[in-house]
């Protein structure tokens, strides 16, 4: 099982999950935490849409993926080869 930072293959839905998200860094610790936090994405993360990354395991032999939670910019799936 994973659970990821994910992008979204739709623009608008991404700018939308991206907006909510810093909204809610914002609130929880204010303007440095909340830049703090998306720097540290920039620079150690490389968010895939779910799409993609389910894609990825069947093309190296995952049989059963499951999509477990999937909330704004972070899901949580897991497969079995």
């Amino acid at each position: 099982m994973d659970t990821d930072l994910i992008s979204h293959e739709d623009e608008r839905i991404q700018k939308m999950s991206m907006d909510r998200y810093r909204d809610y860094l914002e609130r929880v610790g204010g303007v440095s935490y909340k830049n703090d936090v998306l720097q540290y994405v920039e620079k150690e993360d490389t968010p895939r849409s779910m799409t993609f990354q389910i894609k990825v395991m069947r093309d190296v032999g995952f049989k059963k993926i499951e999509i477990l939670h999937k909330n704004s910019v972070f899901g949580s799936f897991g497969a079995i080869k």
